[in-house]
């Protein structure tokens, strides 16, 4: 990938409405973890604030079909993951997958030509890095017994990571965010935190090799 920044950045997608949501507090956290290491910087990108439109329409199909350009709105979003070395994607768990924000993001932005099928010399996709962040309101107790955790695995690493080609990917669960419990809050933040340095980190040695 060719570099003019001169430090290496997160960008950082989360998709919930509230600024004070357990959701938003670990992606602070996970903001703090990537600036940690003193070199590495966040792009934060509020799906809801931006306006983005999720739903794919007439226009993201001709793209598909190779027939139209990408839309303008779809463009900025590429621009943004072209302009990070690891794009981390934050979202609370609804119905055992993403919000539909965050679904439709995915639908539109992860175009054909471009995040699959991408025929530049520089890989198959213009997507280098994705993390996926879930956030689920039960136990992981819950998950592991009825095979959510699975389901919600193969679907983002396996199905869109993995389709797409894209070199590096992962998915972590933080479990229990709906719980009010200050303890527990403090130790999700702890782990967001830890995600974020872990996060940097690869952000760190894309940048160097890139």
């Amino acid at each position: 990938m060719t570099n003019e920044r001169n430090r290496p950045n997160v960008l950082l997608v989360v998709s919930h409405p509230d600024h004070e949501s357990a959701t938003w507090a670990i992606a602070r956290a996970v903001e703090q973890g990537i600036h940690s290491d003193g070199s590495t910087t966040a792009t934060t990108h509020d799906l809801t604030a931006s306006g983005f439109d999720p739903v794919f329409n007439a226009a993201d199909l001709a793209v598909h079909r190779l027939l139209g350009e990408v839309p303008a709105d779809v463009r900025r979003e590429q621009e943004l993951i072209e302009s990070a070395d690891v794009v981390a994607v934050l979202f609370p768990v609804y119905w055992w997958s993403m919000p539909a924000l965050a679904k439709g993001w995915i639908d539109r932005v992860f175009s054909r030509g471009w995040a699959y099928e991408n025929s530049s010399p520089e890989g198959p996709s213009a997507v280098k890095e994705l993390h996926f962040i879930a956030l689920a309101g039960v136990n992981q107790d819950s998950f592991d017994r009825r095979g959510y955790k699975d389901s919600i695995t193969l679907q983002l690493h396996a199905g869109i990571a993995g389709y797409s080609e894209i070199a590096e990917s992962s998915i972590e669960i933080l479990y229990g965010t709906e719980t009010t419990d200050p303890q527990a809050h403090q130790e999700l933040a702890a782990q967001g935190y830890k995600l974020g340095a872990d996060l940097a980190q690869r952000a760190q040695s894309a940048f160097d090799n890139g």
